[in-house]
Order: structure tokens, then sequence, then C-alpha cells
């Protein structure tokens, strides 16, 4: 094609430009609209039920096996599973952004398929499902009604049979969900007492249903082969029941005397909700809601609009009185937040437009790129249809940056041709021929280089990656077209109908030219200065590359920012076990508070369901759904302010914990908003080892300043019924395990039998029994199994039960039990530093067997994270290479690439100052940012180059080419600047990430405006400069011979001196330290082992959580603790000066005085001297003195290390010992408090006894004073306990007061032996150990230091600067002085050596001192596991004599009471058994102190770090 083809057939330029319009117009009334793309990864969740089971027995029996064949699934990032207590399963399987959805699901589907054989029949029989799970919630459908008719039961039914089916049908919905629904089933209500006395049992019913409620085909008459026959007639029988009067007549048995059984003499029938255990309304009313999803790839808004569409149809057959509306409707916020970006689009290229208009001072101009930009943006969307892309947040946010990119080729060729034009006088087409020659190839490069950086980052992996995709590829394609229009419609429009300028300009016009061209000389002269202080240049730019790497450690990062997208959840948590009475009438009480907030607009509850933990009683969900944006545009309507108003609300509700949680910030990745921490349990931890690890992490992140709402899913403990089966018994009497819990299963956790008919669909038929059989523990004896006999024995015959505590839901994370932690950052911390925080809470306060992973959309963010640098590196590089092509040098790219970073320096400047994060717009922002700054720097080099391989000089071609190219370049960017003003000025939905994307993006451009204009140039001299110095001849000529040879000989000189001065510093006189021999015993007391009590941390040792919470405040608080801590601080900075001391001491003095002096008294003369110094001076450490002084400060510091530790040791021991003493007290007035019952009964009765003549006064009066004895011991014990406790508060800091309680002296667990590990173990880890050692390194030290003083110091001293007689002259006068200084002690009377001595005597002192320690320390060891083993048998002693005193006492007590014995025998047995109770309450105590101190013997109580010192 010949050069001005296109300029020479405008019709054929126009043309082309109308087809991408058109495909452009096509595109964008096809293009889908949503609020993001489909970047979410595929989710399938698996839902099963085992009616009747506990969590345990769920995730057993039905999670383990399918999860064990879906794990590994291809494509799979990791999988959860939630069992709860009312037999729910949940497992969702979460794959990469890149599988496909469709085959992921049959994936999963085909694996389960091969689990059922492994699975219990029950779970098969109801159905184990595998769906899709949509990404998001399109809308949500409520119908509800003021009728008393319409319940909850009938409006979910209605909602089902009608509604749902008709929803499902519509393009683009992808699943309808009835939530909180309760389909219709037959319940059948079983009375046990009336199937007992009849002889039946549940299993009955269930057979006799499963046999008369069935379909079964009949056959038919004349069916084939057969004779004489005319007609074929089908055999129709009643199958499936229908109606609650057919099942009340169903037989259960028949009676050899006639009678028959039926159902409804056993049992009441009913249609009603299959089940209770959920409920949903709206703002407080019952209401059906169904909940509308969308399918990937659909129009949200189209969807929306034929949802309503086709219920204004279904709504005509409404019974009176039900009405329906749509409280949450997701395609409002996307409306709004796009119809927003659009106004920011429209706002953007106004102001464009406006910069050309007043840029090009011409109407002709203006109307080119006025043209051209539309045509640009509009083909962009045909070409988006292709690739698969939707109008969302992103791509348009995509063509707003686009704006100012695409301006720039149609300014660029007319702001050429005008000049042109203008300066040599040529036609427009003329004009128009020449700019494009020179043009056309600068043009296809800035396009080449923006391609360059956007392409490569669309290669990312993951959900980054795919946000990379959405605007890299939109903007790509957008400047791709403006550069075909750049080439084709702009210069024939430019040779059509541009105009040489004549005549006198305006007013506003000249002022702008005359500003442009002072702008441009000031340009120019900077410019000149640069290239002419290159070193200041360089050291600027050195700077700015510093203040990025500051910045960028510095400024906090995030994911995506968060937006108020007009609704939040709150999950309210009643205590576990809670009904759902209970739960409701709180639910009720919240939705009222909310309801009255102005910025509300419905509440959405579903009563019995938690979307963390599924369905359970105790929890209750709200989606609290704000009104439209233009209604809450005053303060305080925000989301956050009524999150704000909320939380303060729910501190007032004792009874339950509130989670409010935004929404995720892109639909369908997490439960919530915020971060979301899996605690996993791995390799041997139990159950009990990550409920302990989950309570420490909660600790620690409620004190954590960068994290807020932390709150955890796990169940631990909630109230369970345990039924201990007696098997034996079972077995004896021929009653099958299976027809036990069967029955329990059956009346107690709804059994579904089999189907029957309604309404053309099939609903479920369940057994259980009647609410009063199924209300308290005592039910369990109406509840029978037939004997093998035929006899009926009721269940509490074959077993006992109990009260106990167990989870209430488990959940799993990749088949580990896991505890999910959620939480959200705190106002003024990024979510980045929120995650690194509770990453580091679990880096130093968890165990090594409890691992962390991350889920929802923290796992993307720490996916992401990091990636700033490689997609930086990415862009620099592919910038470079196609420069390097373009240019065929390896040079002249790097002038280029060097004036970029002071446009990321402006980013960063512009995010840190207005507060917002380094998240993904933001990175987005500065790659386009990037090649803008590209794009300006190859418009000035692309000139220059051409002049220099003119032969013009480096310096004049680039100052020529700044000047020529200072116009198009502050036109381009000016337009950009103004094009991103209102997106940093953006309010309304989205507006968090128009800021985010625009921010940087502006102020960087204004920096490139300002600073780096003159850096492009400046570098391009620089690097043609450098080009030619690399020559070795240019070297040789530059520097004479003489001189280097000068040069090497001083440099020579200096290196003697160092290396001999460094040879001297290495010597280090006196004896390096060395442990004394000890003579280690081989063994402790008993046997010694290789484990010890560092594998056994204090928390799990004290396995009462109470005292665990004691121990932290007082390892907090404690004011010991806190003085050792301030001495640590103390020694760390007395370290510091003796580390000092070894290194020169560098000072500034200025100083300036002037003196008379008149010597002899005849010749007065003034002496002023003035001066400007860097003074040095230097002690040399020949012999090792400074050394020796270091080592003993480093000693001195680590004591303080020790003693800190061997503090919490004691602190741990002190409150775990008052702890065990005062459950102990409390035990005993317990015990006391009993006994003084005792006492009141037995003087009861021997006042009886007395009155009635049976016995005499004494025995009464015996009586009395025994309890008037007793009664003494409450006030003393009460005191003990108030001291105690008081005791306890001193070692937590704090002022006393009431010292709470958890487990009692009996329920206390220690272990019965503790692993005492090796005798030489001991002393590396016990603190008081080391802290004994370090002082006997410290006094070594000391040694070495007095030693060292009997040797000669030498010193260096020093100045260098400026000294004058006169103050003007002083910076003319320049000084400089050093001098060495050695002092060799001679004579002071021994000093010295009486120092030398004293310190080796010391030595001496601290060498016995350590070894009395190490015997001292073996000492308590053995003295401890003596004690240990001598206490429990003392302990089983006391055990044997409380039990004999206790049946002494009964026997006197039944001797008395028939006359054998007197009073005085049972007072003798009452004192007998309460100081044997006594006795035995110490014996524990003693034995539970004798674990305590052994733990403290073997160093047991803190954590060991290892400490290196350098």
């Amino acid at each position: 094609m010949k050069p001005g083809f296109f300029i020479d057939r405008p019709v054929f330029s126009t043309v082309l430009s109308l087809l991408i319009v058109i495909v452009g117009i096509i595109g964008l009334m096809l293009l889908p609209v949503d609020q993001y793309p489909q970047i979410t990864p595929p989710v399938v969740k698996i839902s099963a039920s085992y009616p009747g089971a506990s969590a345990l027995t769920v995730s057993q029996a039905v999670a383990t096996p399918i999860e064990q064949e879906l794990n590994g699934t291809p494509g799979m990032i990791y999988m959860q599973s939630s069992s709860s207590n009312s037999g729910g399963l949940t497992i969702t399987v979460t794959f990469d952004v890149s599988a496909d959805a469709d085959l992921a699901a049959v994936e999963i589907q085909n694996r389960v398929k091969l689990a059922e054989s492994r699975l219990p029949s029950d779970v098969v029989q109801n159905g184990i499902t595998v769906e899709k799970q949509s990404a998001s919630q399109l809308m949500t459908l409520s119908l509800s009604s003021d009728d008393p008719r319409f319940d909850e039961i009938y409006l979910s039914n209605f909602a089902t049979i009608n509604v749902l089916d008709v929803l499902r049908r519509i393009p683009g919905v992808g699943r309808v969900s009835n939530i909180g629904s309760r389909y219709y089933g037959m319940q059948i209500w079983v009375y046990p007492d009336r199937l007992a006395n009849m002889g039946l049992t549940v299993k009955d019913i269930q057979n006799a249903l499963k046999e008369q409620n069935s379909e079964s085909a009949a056959g038919e008459l004349g069916k084939q082969p057969v004779i004489d026959v005319d007609v074929t007639i089908p055999i129709t029988a009643r199958g499936r029941l229908s109606t609650v009067k057919e099942f009340e007549d169903i037989v259960v048995r028949a009676n050899q005397d006639g009678s028959i059984v039926r159902l409804r003499d056993v049992a009441r029938i009913s249609l009603e909700a299959s089940s209770y255990s959920t409920e949903s309304g709206i703002n407080g009313e019952n209401a059906a809601i169904l909940g509308i999803y969308m399918l990937p790839g659909a129009n949200a808004l189209e969807v929306a609009t034929n949802v309503k569409e086709a219920m204004k149809e279904i709504s005509l057959n409404f019974p009176e009185g039900l009405e329906y509306k749509f409280p949450f409707d997701m395609t409002e916020y996307i409306s709004q937040s796009i119809h927003e970006v659009y106004k920011t689009l429209f706002e953007a290229l106004f102001l464009v437009v406006l910069v050309v208009f007043l840029s090009l001072q011409n109407w002709r101009a203006a109307l080119i790129p006025t043209i051209a930009v539309p045509i640009s943006l509009i083909g962009t969307f045909g070409f988006m249809l292709i690739m698969g892309f939707s109008l969302n947040m992103l791509t348009l946010l995509g063509l707003i940056l686009a704006i100012g990119i695409v301006v720039d080729d149609a300014i660029v060729v007319v702001e050429n041709v005008e000049r042109v034009m203008h300066e040599e006088k040529l036609t427009p087409r003329e004009a128009t021929h020449k700019a494009m020659r020179e043009l056309t190839g600068a043009l296809i490069a800035t396009s080449m280089v923006l391609a360059a950086v956007f392409v490569p980052v669309s290669f990312l992996s993951g959900i980054t990656g795919a946000l990379y995709r959405q605007f890299s590829i939109t903007i790509v394609v957008s400047v791709l077209l403006s550069t075909v229009v750049a080439l084709t419609l702009s210069p024939a429009m430019c040779a059509l109908i541009l105009r040489p300028t004549t005549g006198k300009k305006n007013f506003v016009f000249r002022k702008i030219n005359i500003w442009l061209h002072k702008g441009n000389n000031k340009y120019i002269h900077l410019l000149s200065k640069a290239i002419g202080n290159p070193k200041r240049i360089l050291a600027g730019f050195g700077m700015v590359l510093v203040f990025i790497f500051v910045l960028n450690r510095f400024i906090p990062t995030s994911f995506i920012p968060e937006e108020d997208q007009g609704f939040f959840t709150v999950e309210l948590v009643m205590p576990e076990g809670a009904t759902l009475e209970r739960t409701r009438k709180v639910t009720d009480r919240a939705i009222e508070f909310l309801e009255k907030q102005p910025a509300v607009a419905y509440v959405q509850n579903v009563t019995g369901s938690s979307t963390r933990v599924g369905t359970s009683q105790s929890r209750s969900t709200l989606t609290v759904i704000l009104k439209p944006w233009e209604e809450r545009k005053s303060s305080g309507m925000g989301v956050e302010d009524v999150m704000e108003v909320a939380r303060k609300e729910f501190e007032y509700y004792p009874e339950i914990l509130a989670y409010l949680n935004r929404p995720p910030v892109i639909p369908g990745l997490g439960e919530s908003g915020g971060l979301e921490m899996q605690l996993e349990a791995r390799g041997e931890a139990s159950w009990e080892n990550l409920v302990s690890a989950t309570d420490t992490f909660m600790l620690y992140a409620s004190k954590a300043p960068e994290l807020t709402g932390v709150s955890s899913a796990l169940q631990p403990q909630i109230p369970q019924l345990y039924f201990d089966v007696d098997r034996d018994r079972a077995k004896f009497l021929g009653i099958p395990l299976t027809d036990i819990f069967s029955t329990m299963k059956a009346y107690l956790g709804s059994v579904y039998v089999n189907d029957f008919n309604m309404f053309n669909r099939i609903y479920k038929v369940y057994i259980q029994a009647e609410a009063p059989y199924r209300a308290t523990p005592e039910s369990l004896g109406l509840f029978f199994v037939r004997a093998q006999n035929g006899s009926m024995v009721p269940l509490t015959a074959l077993g006992t039960t109990s009260y106990t505590t167990g989870p209430g839901t488990i959940k799993k994370f990749n088949m580990f039990s896991t505890a999910a932690i959620s939480a959200v950052a705190a106002p003024g911390y990024s979510s980045g530093e929120a995650m690194a925080a509770m990453q580091q809470i679990a880096r130093e306060h968890l165990p090594d067997n409890i691992g962390v992973e991350w889920s929802g959309l923290s796992y993307q963010e720490k996916k992401a994270g990091g990636q700033t640098g490689m997609v930086l590196a990415l862009v620099f590089l592919f910038v470079f290479l196609f420069l390097a092509a373009q240019y065929e040098s390896w040079i002249v790219p790097i002038a280029v690439l060097l004036s970029l970073p002071v446009a990321a320096l402006g980013a960063y400047l512009g995010v840190w100052a207005t507060g917002l994060h380094n998240d993904i717009y933001f990175q987005i922002g500065l790659v386009t940012l990037i090649g803008l700054a590209a794009k300006n720097a190859i418009l000035i080099v692309e000139f220059a180059k051409v002049q220099v391989d003119a032969g013009v000089d480096v310096i004049k071609a680039a100052i020529h080419a700044a000047q020529m190219r200072f116009r198009p370049i502050l036109m381009t960017s000016l337009a950009f600047v103004l094009g991103m003003l209102p997106m940093v000025l953006a309010s309304g939905p989205g507006s968090a990430s128009r800021h985010s994307l625009g921010t940087g993006v502006f102020f960087g451009m204004l920096v490139v405006i300002t600073v780096g204009i003159v850096l492009v140039p400046f570098f391009f001299v620089f690097i043609y400069k450098v080009k030619k110095v690399l020559k070795l001849e240019r070297v040789s000529r530059i520097i004479p011979k003489e001189k280097i040879l000068r040069k090497r000989k001083l440099f020579l000189f200096i290196a003697v001196v160092t290396v001999a001065l460094v040879s001297l510093s290495s010597c280090k006189l006196g004896e390096k330290y060395a442990r004394p021999e000890l003579d280690l015993p081989a063994r402790f007391e008993g046997e010694s082992d290789t484990l010890s009590v560092e594998n056994i941390p204090w928390e799990s040792l004290y396995a009462d959580t109470t005292l665990q919470r004691l121990i932290t405040t007082a390892l907090e608080n404690n004011k010991d603790m806190k003085i050792a801590a301030a001495k640590i601080k103390e020694m760390i900075a007395a370290k510091r000066i003796t580390f000092a001391e070894q290194f020169p001491e560098i000072g500034a003095r200025i100083y300036g005085q002037k003196e008379r002096l008149n010597y002899g008294g005849d010749n007065p003369k003034p002496d002023p001297e003035y001066g400007a110094k860097l003074t040095l001076s230097w002690e040399l450490d020949l012999w090792g003195n400074l050394r020796w002084a270091n080592e003993a400060g480093i000693a001195a510091y680590l004591q303080s290390v020790e003693a800190q530790r061997s503090l919490q040791l004691t602190l741990v021991a002190e409150v775990a010992a008052a702890y065990y003493e005062m459950c102990a007290l409390d035990r005993q007035l317990n015990i006391i408090r009993q006994t003084l019952e005792a006492r009141r009964e037995g003087v009861r009765l021997a006042k009886l006894r007395f009155e009635g003549g049976l016995t005499s006064e004494t025995s009464y009066n015996q009586a009395l004073v025994e309890l008037a004895r007793t009664e003494t011991l409450v006030p003393s014990l009460e005191r003990q306990v108030r001291i105690k406790e008081n005791d306890i508060s001193l070692l937590l800091g704090e002022y006393p007061g009431y010292i709470p309680r958890g487990l009692s002296l009996g329920q206390q667990r220690l272990p019965d032996a503790l692993p005492v590990g090796l005798p030489s173990a001991l002393l590396e880890r016990r603190p008081d150990m080391r802290q004994a050692e370090l002082k006997l390194r410290e006094a070594n030290a000391k040694v070495g230091v007095a030693y060292t003083d009997l040797f000669p110091k030498i010193s260096l001293t020093g100045y260098l600067g400026a000294e004058s007689e006169e103050l003007g002259d002083l910076l003319k006068s320049p000084a400089w002085f050093l001098a060495g200084d050695l002092l060799q002690p001679l004579f002071a009377m021994g000093k010295n050596k009486a120092k030398l001595k004293v310190a080796k005597a010391r030595f001496e002192q601290e060498v016995y001192s350590y070894q009395k320690s190490v015997i001292g320390a073996f000492k308590e060891v053995n003295d401890a596991i003596i004690t240990i083993r001598k206490a429990k048998e003392i302990r089983f002693a006391q055990e044997r004599l409380e039990g004999a005193s206790s049946k002494y006492l009964k026997l006197a007590e039944l001797q008395y009471i028939n006359g054998v014995t007197n009073y005085i025998d049972v007072l003798d047995a009452q004192r007998g058994y309460l100081d044997a109770q006594i006795s035995l309450n110490n014996a524990v105590l003693n034995e539970l102190l004798a674990v305590v101190y052994l733990y403290k013997a073997l160093g047991g109580g803190y954590s060991i770090s290892s400490l290196e010192v350098h």
C-alpha cells in the first residue's frame, strides 16, 4: 500500500470507520450487563441428610467416605464440609477459575456415586444432591399476606407450586431456592405409650406404611398372545395414598379376635410442614422468600426484567390478600453503579474534548479528535462481544482509562499537520502527507508499546489475571482501533477540513498560547540546567527509586476496595442448645430495631439457620436491605453507618453474640466480606487441641488493633444427652442394637419412610413421636422395643443416660477438622495488614500441629499478593524489547525506561496522601500510567534519534525534540489528567473502585507532566554520553597515565594500612569461656527419657480454660513481668553502648572565638579564630579490651532475658498453685456446708427423739455442740478463700476482687507422669540455670577487660574542615589534622594488677555459685519426683479411708436409729468422715501441686526461642 493511500481515498477511510462503529453498536446491543465478569471460581455443592444423627456421626459415617472420593478431583482448589447435629451435611468443592463448571459437576457426581456403597442406607434413601452453586443471588422475591388463613406453610408451598417452576424456566435464571422453606409433608405423630400397650413397635408402623403406601403395577386383561378377545383392559388399583383420611385407615395389625389396629389408633396424622427447623420472614412478618440466582454469562438487567414481567402475569391468579415484592434486587445496585460509570465516562469525554479544543484552538482541528475518540470507544464494544466479555464495572472503567489514551493519537496527528502547514506554508493535503510520513512510525511504535504494557499482564493466572484481562484487553483493543483511525480517518479528515489559520485569535486562545510559549521556554531552560548537572539529577533519580521502594512497603495492601452494595447481614448467636422459640424472640426484637433505622428498607430473616454453621436453632441470619442510593445521600445513611448503629445496639443484648458482615466484594467469593481463615487440626492433633488453639487465637485476635469483628464458627461444647447402651443385656434379651437406635431415631429424629402424591407433586412421609413424648430425658422410658420372647422392653432398661457436651457442627477443610475464623480489617487498616496480623498470631501462639489456610476472597488475595513486582517487571521487560526492536539498539530504549519510575512515584504519593490502598485497581492504573509515560517519552526520543542519526549534536537534538513535542505532550497529558478527574472526585455506588483506579493515575500523570518530560531528554543525552564513554580509547584520552599511577600508589598505601589494622584488631588476649566440669548424674530419681517438658506447653498441661485465661492475664499484666520487660529494654540500650565503643566517633564542630592577647603588657593584639570541622576519635581495639567489654554487655543483657523467662516460669506455677489451692478451699467449704446440713438434720432428729422420750437430753445437747463447732469452721474458710482470691489478684496485676472458677477440684486432671528428660538437658531448659551460666560468662569477660587494661591503648584523633582568622575567608581556608596517641600504664601502685585479681576472684565465686545452682536444681527435680510419687500413694490411701469412713458413718447412724448404740458413736463417725473428706481433699490438692512444682522444676511454663548473638 503506497504512502498516503488513506489521505487520497477519504471515502474508503470513512467506510472503514463506519464499519468499526456498526460492529461496535451491534456489540453494545448484545453485550450482557453484570456487576462483575465471571471471575469467581466454580463451586460444586453436595448436600446429604442423616436425620437424627449427631454431628460426629455425620462427619464419620457420611462426610469422610465422600471426601475421600472427592479428594484430588482435577482442578480442585480446596474442599469444605459442614456436618451438623440436625443430621445435615454440606460439602462445597471450589475449583480453579479456569475450570469448566459443568464438567466439574459431572466429575463430582461420578465420585459421589462411588462413595454411595459405603454410606448408611438412610442417607442414600434421602438422596444426595450435587449442584453447581451460583455465584451470586440476583434478587429475592417474597410472598406475604395479612390474612391469617395464609400462614407460613401455605405461603411456602404456594410459592413452590405456583411460582418457583415458572421462574426456573425464564432464560438466564440458574437456580431458584425456597429460603427457609416449609414444604408439605405427611407427619405421623406417634403415641409411644399406646404402641407399647398394644405390643407394637415403631418398626411395625414403618413396615405398614411401606406395604400399604406404595405404587405397583397390576397388569392388563387381553395382553397378547390371546385368542377371541376383542378388548385390552388395563387393571388399576390404589397405590400411593394422598389424604390424611387414607393414611389414618392404614392397618397396622389385624388381631386374631377380628379386631384391627389402624394407624389412627396409635398416632395422629396431619398434613403440615415437613420440617420446622427454620422459618423465614420479611420485616418481622411471615413470608415465603425465594432466592433467584443467575446463570453465568446472562444479562443481569434483562433477567431481572423478565422475572418482574413473569411475576406480573403470575400474580393475576393470586388469591385475594396475597401480595409479592422484591425486597432485594441486585440489579438496582448494578444499574446505579453502571449509570455512575457512564456518567463518569461522559464527563471525562466532555473534559477531554474541551482540552482538545482549547489546545488546538480551531473548531475544524478539534472536530477530528472529537469524532475519532467515540469511533475507537464504540468499536471496542464489538470486539468485547467477540471475546465473550460483558458490560461490567471493570470493562467500563477500562474504557474511561482508554479515553485519555485514544485521544492522544488524534491530537498528535492534527497538531503535527497544523505545525507543518503553519511553518512550511503547505496546503492541508501536502502538510498531511509530510506529517504522516514523520508520524506513522511513532504512532505504530506507541501503540505497540501500549500493547506491550497490557498484554503480558493478561497472562497472569487466577482471579488476578481475569481482572487484569478485563482492563487490558479493553484498553488494548481501543488503542489499536485508535491507531487504525489515526492512520486512516484522521489524516483523511485533516486533508479535507483543515485550513491554514489566518487572522488574529481571540483573547482566550492568545492567553493560552502565551502561557504555552512561556512554559516551553521555562521548560527548555530547566532542561538545559538538568543536562548540565547530571550528578544532581542522578542523585534525585536514586532518591525516587528509594522512595518507590519505601512507599511500596509502607502503603497498606488489599485486594479490591469495599463498596456500599446496599445491604449487609447480621448473624445472631444464642447460647448453644437454645430453642427456636428463644431465638425467634431475640430475632423479632432485632428486626424491630433495624426497621426503625431511616436508611433501612427491608429486614429479611431466616431464623434457625446460619451461613457459617448451617441449620442451628440457636442461630438466626438477618439480611438488612437498605433504601436506594438516591434516598441515602445524606450523612449517616451509608452501609457502614447503619452497621455501626446496629453494633452498638446489639451490645445491649446480653443473651446473644452479633456478627455483622458486609457481602463479599466480588459476589460468590466467600460467605461474606472480610477475611476467612481456617485453623486445621493436622497430624496427631485432636479435637480438644483444635478447640484450645481456637480459643487462644480468638483471645489474641480480639486484642489485635488491626482486626475487628473476629468470630469463630466452631461449636465445641453443645449440651448433649449421652445414652449408654447395656450391650450385654440387649444381647441377653435378643434385642438387636439396630432396633434400639432405630426406635430412638424414629421417635426423636423424624424418620423419612416413603412418599405420597398431591398437587401433581411428590411429598414425603415422616414418623416422629408426639411433642410431649420427646421433650425430656424421662420420655425415653416410654419408648419400647420387642424382645426375642415377644415382651416389650423400655429403653431405660437397656441403658443409662447422662449429660455431656460435644460439637454442634464439625467443619472440615481439605479433610482436616477445622475452625473457620472470620474477621474484618479494623478502620484505618487494610485487608493485607489484617491478614498479616492473623498469620503472626497463628505463628507465635499456636502449636505446630495446628495448620493455617485461607479460603474465599482471602485465598485469592493471598495468592495475588506480591504480584505487583512481577507485573511491573513484565511491563518494563516487554516495553524494553519492543523499543529495542524498533530502534535496533539495546541502549536507546533505556532512556525511555529510566523516565518511567518517576511516574510510579507520583502514583504512590497520590495514593499515600489520600489514604488509599495498594490494590488490584491501583496496580492496573499503574500499568496504564507506565504505558502513557512511555508513550510521551517515545514521542521525544523518536524525534531526537532521527536528528542524532542525521548528525546533529545529542544535546541540541534532545532539546529541539523536547521543544517540538512539548505542546502535544502537554495537550495529550492534560486531556488524560482531566479525563481522570471525574474518577478522583467520584461519588455514589461503585465510587471506591473509581477512586482507587483514578487517584494513582491522576497524580502519576501530574508528576509526568512536571518532572517526567525533563527526565526523558536528560536520560536520552545521558545514555548517549555513557555509550561514548564506554569506549576504551575514549577512557585513555580522558585520564593521563601518570594520574592513574599516583592514585594506584595511594590506594595501595591505604590498603596496606587497613589490612594491618584489621589484622591487629582480630587479636583478642585473654582466656575464652568454657563451661566448668559438673560431673552430672546419669539420671534423675527414677527413669529418665529423651522427651522433656519442652514438648508440653502450659496451655496443654492446664486444661482448665479458666486457669488458662488467668495465666494469660498474669503474663500480660503482672507488674514483676512488666518490670522484667523494662529491665530488658535497659540492658539492650546498655549493650548498644558497649557495642558502639568499638567504632569511630565522628562529630561536627562549628566555633568562633575572639580574644585579646598582651604578652609583656606592651603589645596588645586581637587573636580571632573561626572554624567548621568534622572531628574523629577512635580507640583501636588491638588487644580486645573493647570486645571483652561488649561480650560482658551481651551477657548482662541475656541475663535479663533469662530472668524474665524464669519469672514467667515461676508466675505460671504460682498462678496454677494458687488456683488449685482456691479450688481446694472451695471444695473444703462445700464439704463443711454439707456436713453442716447433716449436723442440722442430726439436731432435728435428736430433738425429735428427745421429745419422744427415746433418748436423753445429753444426746440432744451433744448434737447442738457439734453443730456449733461445725458452724465456726465456715467463716474461717470463707476468710481463707477471700485471701486466696486477693493473692491471685496480686499475681494477675489487678486490684483485689472475685476470681472466676472453672472446673472443680475433683474435675481437675493433670498427667500422672511428666517426661523428665535427660539431666544434661535441664541446664539448657531451665532459664535460671542459663542465667547463672551467663553471670559466669560476664565475670569471665570482665577478667578479659582487666587483663587487657595492662596493655597499651592506641587511639586516633583528627579533624577535617576549615579554619581562619577572618570569617569571610573561612571557606577558602581548608584544614585537616590527624594524630595517633599511645598510652602505656607504667606505675600505678599495682592498681591495674589488683583489678585483675579482683576480676579473677569474682569469676571464681561465680563458678562455685553456678555449681551450687546446678546442684540445687537437681535437688528440686528429685524432690518433686519423690513428692509426686508419694502424693499419689497418699491420695489412694485417703480414698480408701474416705470410703471406709462413709460406710462406718452409715452403719453408726443405722445402729443409733435402731437403739443399738448411743449418739457419741454417731458423732465420732461423723467427725471421722469429715476428717477423711478434708484429708482426701488435701491429698488431691497435694497431688496437683506436686505436678505443678515438678513441671516448674523441670523448666516447664514458657516457650523457649533460640537466641543468636552476633
